[in-house]
């Protein structure tokens, strides 16, 4: 059971504050990796999620990353530490998150890559031509990375 689950199981849906990772893909086309999200807000998001005890948030971009897209992937740069307001998933959990996004390229990609539980399929973007249906809490992070800004922190 990972660490969150686990701490669910005591607080209910209490609000909890979630050190997080993730990163913005960039491909040698300038192309952003993005996840369709499975969370049944029918948007489209940057892959990343909560640490597990004894992760670095490297290892947590990374992982993420892998688990959510099939893409393994190389950090290159820090973008930005991202808080803002908490957001409350289907279920009813609460979470404040503090998101470390790391710029990374990718190394390998499952072309094969199916469908989970927490994406519903990929997609490769270029930075003009994103979906228009961008989950919330990305929208800056995507105004950063476009914007060239990186080690923001809000």
């Amino acid at each position: 059971m990972d660490y969150i689950a686990s701490l669910r199981q005591h607080v209910g849906h209490a609000p909890l504050l979630m050190p997080c990772a993730g990163c913005a893909v960039l491909d040698a086309r300038g192309r952003l990796l993005m996840q369709h999200r499975a969370d049944g807000s029918d948007t489209w998001g940057l892959p990343g999620g909560a640490m597990e005890l004894g992760e670095s948030i490297e290892q947590t971009a990374v992982r993420e990353t892998l688990e959510e897209t099939g893409v393994r992937v190389r950090p290159v740069e820090l973008l930005g530490i991202y808080t803002g307001t908490p957001h409350m998933f289907a279920n009813g959990d609460v979470v404040h998150s503090v998101v470390t996004v790391l710029v990374a390229e990718p190394v390998s990609v499952n072309d094969s890559f199916a469908s989970t539980d927490e994406s519903k399929g990929i997609g490769w973007f270029h930075l003009d031509q994103l979906p228009a249906n961008l989950f919330e809490p990305n929208r800056a992070i995507i105004s950063d990375l476009i914007a060239g800004r990186r080690g923001t922190w809000t």
